[in-house]
């Protein structure tokens, strides 16, 4: 008896591993793994050390919304930043947006209104550029544009 005693311990422990196990998974973010809809990357806005891409999702009253994620991709002492802004069909842009992470694959990711208007006029974009930062500021950047037609 006693080591089916022991057998039914160590398996209530496997299984007790393993349900922690999934419990340390599930907690991972699920927007760490995002699958972008676009990139910075190929544009004249990409810059090594930083990846930003962006995603969109419509929430419960049909509104959309941009997921703008970086994250610092250089092991060195700068932080990275996305900026997003749209170009507006109907003309101009928006106020740009931002999201930043500092340290080696460190991530952050920030929802973003889409204020699209007036659909009839064309096709609005997203302009990206990316930037590494020093102290919180702007160190070197990329040019803004455009990463995907809307």
């Amino acid at each position: 008896m006693k080591g089916l005693s022991m057998k039914k311990s160590a398996l209530a422990l496997t299984a007790g591993a393993l349900a922690f196990g999934a419990v340390v998974v599930s907690a991972t973010p699920a927007a760490a793994v995002i699958t972008p809809d676009w990139t910075a990357s190929g544009t004249a806005g990409d810059v090594v050390g930083v990846y930003g891409r962006g995603t969109f999702v419509t929430d419960s009253n049909n509104n959309a919304q941009v997921i703008i994620a970086v994250t610092d991709t250089a092991s060195d002492s700068h932080g990275a930043r996305l900026y997003i802004r749209f170009g507006l069909a109907a003309g101009g842009t928006t106020s740009p947006y931002s999201v930043s992470a500092s340290g080696t694959s460190a991530y952050q990711e920030k929802a973003v209104s889409y204020p699209r208007v007036n659909l009839s006029i064309g096709s609005d974009m997203i302009q990206v550029k990316e930037c590494l930062t020093e102290a919180g500021g702007d160190y070197s950047c990329g040019s803004w544009d455009n990463a995907i037609w809307l």
